[in-house]
Order: C-alpha cells, then structure tokens, then sequence
C-alpha cells in the first residue's frame, strides 16, 4: 500500500513560516492549526526560506534530481563526436581510479 503525499500551495507555507516566525507559534500548533501533517514539514519550510526567502516556494521542486548525477548514464549520444568525448573522459577517470586503488596497497 502506498503512501499519500500532501501537496501544499505557496500560499499556506508562507502562513506556516508567518505563524511560525512572526507570531510565535510552535511548528507543532502551526501544523495543528494549519492541517499539516507534520511539525517537521513546517521546520524544513522555515529552514528554506531563511535560505532563499520568499523566492523559495516560486517552483515546484519534487522529483526533481538535485546535483551532478541526474538520473542514468548517458547510452544513446547525438554524434560519434561526443560518444568519443564521453568515452575518452570515462577512461581518463578510471585510469585515475586505477592508480589511487594501487597506491592504497
């Protein structure tokens, strides 16, 4: 059985972080008060936007990959060129794997 996930809109995490910060309300009763499911989740938020302010809720971020490695190797490539890139870069990084892993024995 799967879990639910609650979406909440820009508008209700603004007033979260407003109860939170401005009137000074606990995570816990802003989650009360506010229906959410989770003190934490209202923690993370106030963590955010104290980060990225206002800004920080403009997009939605779920299933997003964050970081250098997005999803699967590349496979397929739009020209030899590049496959030829690809693979010159992957043999340069093993041929550097390969001389730390001998300098460790």
């Amino acid at each position: 059985m799967s879990k639910k996930y609650n979406k909440y809109n820009k508008e209700i995490k603004l007033k979260a972080i407003d109860m939170y910060i401005n009137e000074g309300i606990s995570a816990l009763g802003v989650a009360r008060a506010l229906n959410i499911k989770s003190k934490t989740q209202v923690q993370r938020w106030v963590k955010l936007y104290n980060t990225k302010g206002k800004s920080a809720f403009d997009e939605e971020t779920r299933g997003r990959a964050i970081g250098s490695k997005k999803g699967r190797p590349k496979t397929k490539f739009n020209s030899i060129e590049e496959e030829l890139n690809y693979l010159r870069m992957e043999n340069e990084f093993l041929k550097k794997l390969y001389t730390l892993s001998d300098k460790k024995k």
